[in-house]
């Protein structure tokens, strides 16, 4: 697992495969879920991490994809 952080585009990316990113999904508000061609969850992307609190139901999110 990698986490990045990307302060030009206030965004946290977490990457949990090094698979191929086929689609993306926002599954909540401000975070966007990728997955891989098994339609598997490969990274989630969280928006906005400075100007806005996030809590973030890691379980809900994976569960909803």
């Amino acid at each position: 697992m990698k986490i990045k952080y990307d302060n030009e585009t206030d965004a946290i990316y977490v990457i949990l495969s090094d698979d191929k990113v086929i689609e993306s999904e926002e599954t909540v508000k401000d975070v966007i879920v990728d997955y891989n061609d098994k339609d598997e969850v490969v990274a989630i992307e969280i928006l906005n991490v400075k100007s806005n609190e996030h809590t973030i139901e890691l379980p809900f999110v994976l569960k909803s994809a």
